[in-house]
Parts: structure tokens; C-alpha cells; sequence
């Protein structure tokens, strides 16, 4: 009997924290025609002569700002979480690591699950968005065309995910001093609203936020998704409406994103008298620049100095033996 293959996915890292590979890595994810929008030509004149020559050097630096002896942080931690998983589902499975830009990647993960009749996508993202999940989707039924494939499906507010969350969340912010939990997603640009997905048949059952009148699945999806994910959190922490706020933060670029954004927030909530804040991530499983620069750098340099007088950053479920547990119990119903 052969093993059933699982494909623990998440979107991707550079090889190092020098600004080439730096570069190589923006360059692979700009150019992806889900992440910016616009004809090729044009996404090529834009990521490659303009974006990448005068970004790579910043994030670089960004980037070395979290590094560790082990590498990139997001690999390191989910390739823990894959190693976890496989420890909880034994021998009959076979998880590998696949990123959607970088390395490991889809294709040496479909090498090394050569031998596995059926394989299962398990995407590190809890909501569905074009930029993470289709382009993700694609490079999976590409890659494993000959095999039977499953995919688990968004699980922005699914129980076996928001329980799991919860009780994390419950034993770390009990040993935390704070006033007010704030929830900060991923942001999308708005020119990415409103556009119908066009990536096949199997998208159509990932999400039960769509346009039932035409079956198509909307971007704007993306963000009734995190309030849900919110909304559920936050019931499970028995959370008052006063007591969490939800925003979107890693805007690039001039255009205008999905508000509110994360920086404003943190103003906004200063005005309204929090002191004592306790920040977590529920759009990254794992995590990486976003959450361990951006966040707990960036953000807690931000909200002290406008006069908060504490910052907690949260970390994401990485490898946490209660997650790990509910990853293993999805994979098996699967």
C-alpha cells in the first residue's frame, strides 16, 4: 500500500538575506501575474525596473533583522510544523514542504512524493485570496496532474481551526498584561476587489462567501474572510466589541489597500486611550518578516512611541502541539 502524500505549502522565503537573492525572490513573486495585476510587459517594467532595483537593498535588510543561525524564519518554522505533522499522522503519510516562490518548491516536493498514490494540498494560509491560494492551487495541479489530489480547503473560520487558535491563544495572552487585542490581517490591494476568479472548476468549492447568482468567487471574499476569522476568534476569547480590533497591514506600493491599515490603528487606538496592547496575526499560520519585522519591530517601535506604554506581539501557531494536533486530525478526515 502506498502512502498518501501531503504537501504542507506555504508562499515563500529568499535562499539568503543578501539583497541578490533578496531580489531573485521579489522578482519571482512580483512577476506572478496573481500578486500584481497588469499586463506582463508592464508588470515587467514595473517589478524589474523599478521595484526590485530599488527595493532589494531595504528589504534585505529587513530580512537580516530576523534571520537565525537556522535561516529564514518561515522555513525553518514550517519545515518544524511538517516534521511535527508527520510525527502525529505516522508512517502511513508522507508530508514535504513545498513553497510557492523560493525553494523547497512545488516541484522538488512532487519528486520526493514520487511513490504516493493520492496527495493532499495543505496550504498555510487560512483565507482564500487569489495572490496565495489560485496561484498556489495552479503550481500544485501542475506539478501533481498524474495523481489523485485533494486540497484542504480555506479554513478561515472552520472550528477544527478557530478551536485550535483559541486555546493557543488562551494560555498566551493569560500571561500577558494588555487592554485591547488587535487582529492584523494580510492586506490585498482594492484593484484586486471585484474580479471574478477564472482559474477553473475546482476553485468554485474552496469558499462559501461568493456570488451565488453567477458561482464565482470574489476577492472581496478575501475580507469577509478575515472578519469572520476575527469575529470567531474572538467569541472564542469571550471577547467584548471594545476589547479587539481588526486591520491589514504589508501595504506595497502608492495604491490604495484594504483599510484599516495596521499603522493608522495603532494611532487610532492610542486616541481612544489603549496603553497595553496585545497584537496576533490569524492570516499567517507561520511566522515570518510580516509578523516578526513588521509587526513585532516595526509595530511595537510605532505604538510606544505614540504613548502606548506596552506592546505584545503574539507569536503565530508555527508548531504549537495544539495546532499540530488539529493539522494531523483535518489530514486524516481527508
Amino acid at each position: 500500500m502506498s502512502k498518501i502524500g501531503v504537501v504542507f505549502s506555504n508562499l515563500g522565503t529568499p535562499k539568503s538575506a543578501t539583497a541578490k537573492d533578496v531580489g531573485a525572490y521579489l522578482g519571482e513573486f512580483l512577476m506572478d501575474p496573481h500578486v500584481i495585476q497588469i499586463s506582463k510587459p508592464l508588470r515587467w517594467l514595473l517589478v524589474r525596473g523599478i521595484i526590485v532595483p530599488f527595493r532589494k537593498k531595504k528589504s534585505a535588510k529587513n530580512y537580516q533583522k530576523v534571520w537565525t543561525s537556522e535561516g529564514s524564519p518561515l522555513l525553518v518554522e514550517t519545515q518544524r510544523a511538517a516534521a511535527a505533522l508527520q510525527l502525529k499522522l505516522g508512517s502511513n503519510y508522507q508530508v514535504e514542504v513545498a513553497m510557492r516562490y523560493g525553494s523547497p518548491s512545488f516541484a522538488e516536493a512532487r519528486k520526493k512524493l514520487e511513490d504516493c498514490s493520492r496527495v493532499i494540498l495543505f496550504a498555510q494560509y487560512p483565507q482564500y485570496a487569489e495572490s496565495t491560494t489560485v496561484t498556489g492551487l495552479q503550481s500544485f495541479y501542475q506539478h501533481f496532474a498524474d495523481k489523485e489530489t485533494q486540497v484542504i480547503e480555506p479554513y478561515y473560520d472552520a472550528p477544527w481551526f478557530i478551536e485550535a487558535y483559541v486555546r493557543v491563544l488562551k494560555q498566551k495572552l493569560a500571561t500577558l498584561s494588555h487592554d485591547h487585542l488587535l487582529m492584523s490581517f494580510h492586506g490585498l490591494p482594492t484593484s484586486h476587489l471585484h474580479k471574478s476568479d477564472s482559474t477553473g472548476e475546482h476553485c468554485l468549492k474552496l469558499v462559501d462567501c461568493c456570488d451565488h447568482a453567477t458561482g464565482s468567487i470574489l476577492d472581496t471574499c478575501y475580507r469577509a474572510q478575515c472578519f469572520k476569522s476575527a469575529r470567531a476568534l474572538a467569541s472564542g476569547l469571550g471577547l467584548s466589541l471594545d476589547k479587539y480590533s481588526i486591520s491589514f497591514q504589508s501595504r506595497l506600493g502608492r495604491q490604495k489597500w484594504i483599510e484599516p491599515y495596521t499603522e493608522q490603528t495603532y494611532s487610532d487606538l492610542i486616541q481612544k486611550g489603549v496603553r497595553h496592547l496585545a497584537v496576533i496575526c490569524p492570516g499567517f499560520s507561520v511566522d515570518g518578516l510580516e509578523t516578526l519585522e513588521e509587526i513585532a519591530m516595526e509595530g511595537r517601535q510605532t505604538f510606544l512611541s505614540q504613548g502606548g506604554e506596552s506592546f505584545h506581539f503574539v507569536p503565530c501557531l508555527n508548531s504549537e502541539e495544539l495546532w499540530i494536533e488539529a493539522c494531523a486530525q483535518k489530514v486524516l478526515a481527508t
